[in-house]
């Protein structure tokens, strides 16, 4: 199977656990790039490529969709598209930790030569989440097709991954194996991410192991990008590794060098230091409360960079302000409240920043 599509989607399940704001959202990004690639069956050839990409959030609704236009040298080009549609239920409010999931993609390509290929999957996950890390467990089914081939390829077969986080770095690490003709293929896959400032760490590997009989060899991957955000809605993005062979679409293994214009609405922007001549709302380290009066409010729930952007019930103290009792590391966290379950707010008097979605979010600093 194609390990950029199961990494792309299983990361971005494991994004609607950790890291997506739960309030509606939506993100669009376009990469300007200049590219050379190395396939194991040609030689390297260089190319200019444009991708969009168009992500949707809304509370248990994720959607991307994708794209890449490459041209290359002798009038070659080359055209890719990708969607990924996720559901997230929650069961019974004792049962809050666990979630399920509903994965699908689609995929495909054409070549200037005539070449196409196209490729669907579905998966099933349960989800076992808590503030700073979990896992999860399902099955997934993928099928593949060519414009050279005389059927449909199909595989299947169980997956299971773990994440975590702290502070400023996440990391996941999935397994998944699968059966394709007849023959089981043992799949791994990790990435770790970081930011440090305007500049963001990514990471990943992967390797895949195939029986004997099959004459196909064990193979290894990885790389990583750094992205330097020079404004708040434009960065630069530098990229070198190498990704497997899709089997089901009978792609080749490459290895690549990019660098790439970044044009973004939505990154959050806490990087950026501007706070409309507030002081950030500060706080001690170690175990305290945070209260805060919320006008008209009957429920108060907090949100949190800290708490996996889960809504955490704030309880009203006898003056009237809502609390809760906290432990932060040291450092600059995000957070909001949502108020009566519908109402997203920056507590007054707090400093914010644009959330990149059209909102604001509060800061929090821990010397």
């Amino acid at each position: 199977m194609d390990s950029r599509r199961t990494t792309f989607a299983l990361f971005c399940a494991a994004g609607l656990l950790t890291g997506v704001n739960r309030a509606a959202a939506q993100r669009w990004q376009v990469d300007v790039a200049g590219n050379t690639v190395g396939y194991d069956t040609t030689g390297r050839i260089t190319s200019a490529s444009i991708a969009p990409l168009i992500e949707w959030n809304k509370r248990t609704v994720y959607a991307t969709v994708s794209g890449a236009f490459a041209a290359f040298e002798a009038s070659q080009w080359t055209s890719q598209g990708h969607g990924d549609l996720s559901f997230l239920f929650a069961p019974a409010r004792s049962l809050r930790s666990v979630r399920t999931e509903v994965v699908g993609s689609l995929d495909g390509s054409v070549h200037s030569s005539g070449y196409r290929t196209a490729g669907t999957r579905g998966e099933f996950r349960v989800h076992v989440a808590g503030r700073s890390g979990g896992l999860w467990v399902g099955g997934t089914a993928a099928t593949g097709w060519t414009s050279s081939s005389t059927g449909i390829a199909t595989a299947f077969g169980p997956t299971a991954g773990v994440w975590g986080r702290r502070g400023a770095w996440n990391a996941t690490a999935v397994w998944t194996p699968f059966r394709l003709e007849a023959a089981w293929y043992q799949q791994v896959e990790g990435r770790v991410t970081t930011s440090v400032g305007p500049v963001e760490f990514a990471g990943y590997a992967g390797w895949r192991g195939a029986r004997s009989f099959t004459g196909l060899p064990n193979t290894g991957w990885g790389g990583g990008t750094v992205t330097v955000w020079f404004l708040r809605q434009a960065a630069v993005v530098l990229g070198a590794g190498s990704y497997a062979s899709d089997l089901l679409q009978a792609l080749p293994k490459g290895r690549y060098l990019s660098a790439a214009i970044r044009f973004s609405r939505g990154r959050p922007s806490v990087w950026a230091g501007s706070s409309a001549g507030r002081t950030l709302y500060a706080h001690d380290r170690g175990e305290a409360d945070l209260r805060f009066s919320v006008a008209g409010a009957s429920r108060v729930d907090l949100v949190g960079d800290w708490t996996g952007w889960q809504p955490v019930p704030m309880q009203r103290a006898p003056d009237g302000r809502w609390f809760l009792r906290v432990s932060l590391a040291p450092g600059v966290h995000r957070f909001n409240l949502l108020v009566n379950g519908e109402r997203w707010i920056v507590p007054e008097g707090v400093a914010s920043v644009d959330d990149g979605f059209g909102g604001k979010i509060s800061l929090l600093v821990v010397p």
